[in-house]
């Protein structure tokens, strides 16, 4: 990979990273999402496959609050890598902890804030053992809006480093037949890089959006059929309905001798989850 300074050998630090900090909010992440949400699921036609050693890049699509917590704990498919994110300087300001935990900040709609992200990011990429997590899209966006339009960040990365690979990676937070939302993630096919050094800026960034836009077709087509047989569940969470509802229910099944099943769903093919 191209150094990130161009006028000197001297490799400047990468940000600080608490991984006992990063442990715990992992602990956390876990907890927050089984209590908010159905389940966590990976697209079986999708899972993560490990890419090598070298630079390793995530573009993910944005379309929730909810994407740092499902992107920190995917990402530990990917262990022992250091996770890295840019952000947004000004988000960073409100959730100035996220720093400890390799969260970046990012000047948005500035020159100097695209020379520093470039040069921040090549600079983590260059330390070994290391992975860069980018909501490439720069701001929140509903998944099924087409076409998928990315900012030009990642393109001007891409034509500094002499290998690697970017792995897309879709995301959707779909109701099914539950009172809590499903989780849904699904990986794309690794985008090397290194062999088309010479590729415009425009040319890369139409690549890594093609490559994001068909993944996240394919997990709309996967969460439309609310078949959870298609996904392998990472985090189960929450289910039942709630209130006077369960509270017969559990009764019934407490009069009939049988163990109270809080599910409500079925899939399509009839079973119950």
């Amino acid at each position: 990979m191209r150094s990130a300074d161009k006028k000197t050998n001297k490799e400047e630090p990468i940000p600080k990273r608490w991984e006992w900090i990063g442990s715990w909010f992992v602990w956390y992440c876990r907890g927050f999402i089984a209590k908010n949400f159905h389940a966590l699921r990976i697209s079986k036609t999708g899972l993560p496959i490990e890419p090598g050693n070298g630079p390793l890049i995530f573009i993910l699509n944005h379309p929730s609050w909810w994407d740092p917590i499902t992107g920190t704990l995917v990402a530990q498919f990917f262990s022992p890598r250091r996770t890295y994110s840019p952000i947004d300087s000004q988000g960073l300001q409100k959730y100035k902890f996220l720093k400890w935990i390799g969260f970046y900040p990012v000047e948005l709609g500035s020159p100097k804030g695209a020379i520093d992200f470039l040069k921040t990011t090549t600079q983590i990429l260059n330390a070994p053992r290391t992975m860069i997590w980018i909501t490439a899209q720069g701001e929140f966006s509903d998944p099924r809006t087409r076409p998928i339009v990315l900012k030009s960040g990642l393109a001007h990365l891409a034509r500094r480093l002499d290998s690697g690979n970017v792995i897309p990676l879709a995301i959707e937070y779909p109701f099914w037949n539950e009172r809590y939302p499903e989780a849904l993630a699904r990986f794309g096919k690794p985008i090397p890089l290194g062999q088309g050094k010479n590729l415009k800026v425009n040319e890369w960034t139409e690549i890594f959006a093609n490559a994001l836009e068909s993944n996240m077709n394919t997990l709309a087509q996967e969460a439309n059929s609310r078949n959870p047989e298609l996904f392998q569940t990472y985090i189960r969470g929450r289910a039942g309905i709630g209130g006077v509802y369960d509270v017969w229910r559990r009764a019934k099944s407490w009069i009939i001798g049988k163990p109270f099943d809080p599910e409500h769903g079925y899939s399509n093919k009839g079973a119950k989850e």
